[in-house]
């Protein structure tokens, strides 16, 4: 049943950013699929949730390098933000290379983890563009009348 929501909202939260947030909105959505769909196929790869998964950390270290590439030459916020939640997922990768005793299961919930604020933080930085864009309209249309 997660999975099925998680699908949903990806879909959902992708074609906001591809209709609503400019050429950064269909980057940024363009990477979140590219995550999910190589994320899930590499993870099909090896279901051994007992050690590191190197074909997903590298997946997370290409979203990570993407997102900060767009983050670095976008005007907008929300690249950095989803940046943020890329890192922590690589993080999360290296505390289990580091051995630090993650349980398995721990170690697959917070890998996971990371992908929904991420996708929240695109929606919700798209919505406070439009809207600063459209107070910064009003304020021209004023000081011109």
């Amino acid at each position: 049943m997660l999975l099925i929501l998680y699908w949903i909202m990806t879909l959902c939260c992708c074609l906001y950013a591809a209709c609503a947030g400019g050429s950064v909105g269909r980057i940024g959505a363009g990477l979140i699929v590219f995550k999910t769909v190589a994320g899930f196929y590499t993870s099909i790869l090896d279901q051994s949730w007992g050690h590191t998964l190197y074909p997903v950390l590298s997946v997370d270290v290409i979203c990570l390098v993407a997102f900060v590439i767009l983050a670095l030459q976008s005007n907008r916020h929300w690249p950095l933000w989803t940046s943020g939640c890329a890192l922590a997922a690589v993080a999360v990768h290296l505390g289990s290379i580091a051995q630090i005793g993650i349980d398995p299961k721990i170690y697959h919930g917070l890998r996971s983890l990371w992908a929904f604020p991420m996708q929240l933080f695109m929606v919700r930085g798209i919505v406070l563009d439009i809207r600063y864009r459209r107070s910064c309209a009003n304020m021209a249309a004023r000081a011109l009348a």
